[in-house]
């Protein structure tokens, strides 16, 4: 080794062991490993968004139809407050999303069987985490069926006026994402959006609060749309992708230094690389 590359070898050494002192590591290049989730009762986050009103406080839950309680965690996974759903009636809880008006959106979108005639996205008012523990009750509730036939979904973002589920793929078919109105009790048949250029079994979205992005996690790894504010841009562009084969990746939220994951082997990770970093 030459002395221009041990030179490189020990820059990189004391880089890592920055990241070690501070309770993260690199797994591959562009994604960091930031954080454990601690709680023992979380044993399958499957969904995660980060608080709108809440300093470093993240929402998330685990996965199944036995799933009612939103926990709050920190960026490194320590426990802050737990609240027990109540007015749902979960069948197969699949994410969280947010939006500016200090709401919180549960999906009961899960469908491994593909036979649900219908699913159910919840509305909750943001808990405060400062209280440590108490109730989230539900305020509003959409019942939404796939065109077609039913179809298996884990990911779920709200934008304006609507909301998103964007399908989980199985055979290397085409994810794809279906709208619904947030103004409308009634039950709706979801509207198509757009065919996604995502072969991978999709788990886990969201978008960031200024609209610039949006992510998905799958078992490949991250992919990113920039869509300045227009949804219909993910019919036509091909997302940035960062490649982290991992079975358990779920929940994905945006976050300053980029995008942050969870998994329901309990990792939280931060994928790290340029486009996602759209929070200034």
């Amino acid at each position: 080794m030459g002395f221009g590359q041990l030179k490189i070898a020990v820059l990189f050494a004391l880089l890592f062991c920055a990241f070690c002192e501070a309770g993260e590591r690199i797994v591959v290049p562009d994604v960091l490993e930031i954080g454990r989730i601690e709680n023992s009762k979380i044993t399958e986050s499957s969904g995660v968004v980060a608080s709108r009103q809440y300093t470093n406080v993240f929402w998330t839950h685990n996965d199944g139809k036995k799933s009612e309680t939103l926990f709050a965690i920190s960026r490194e996974g320590k426990s802050l407050a737990e609240f027990k759903v109540r007015g749902a009636d979960f069948e197969d809880w699949e994410d969280v999303a947010a939006d500016d008006h200090h709401h919180l959106y549960l999906a009961d979108t899960g469908d491994n069987e593909n036979k649900r005639k219908h699913v159910a996205v919840y509305m909750v008012d943001e808990p405060d985490p400062r209280k440590l523990t108490g109730t989230a009750r539900v305020v509003s509730r959409w019942r939404l069926q796939f065109p077609g036939k039913p179809t298996d979904c884990e990911s779920l973002f709200v934008y304006q006026t609507n909301g998103y589920l964007v399908t989980k793929v199985t055979n290397d078919r085409k994810a794809e994402m279906y709208r619904f109105s947030l103004s409308s009790r009634e039950i709706q048949v979801l509207e198509f959006v757009a065919r996604l250029n995502i072969d991978s079994p999709v788990t886990g979205a969201d978008i960031a609060p200024n609209g610039v992005a949006l992510a998905l996690v799958a078992k490949s790894g991250a992919f990113v749309y920039r869509i300045d504010g227009d949804i219909s841009r993910v019919a036509h562009h091909r997302p940035y992708h960062t490649r982290f084969k991992h079975e358990h990746i779920e929940g994905c939220t945006f976050v300053p230094e980029g995008l942050l994951a969870t998994s329901e082997s309990r990792e939280i990770y931060l994928f790290t690389a340029e486009p996602f970093r759209v929070l200034k």
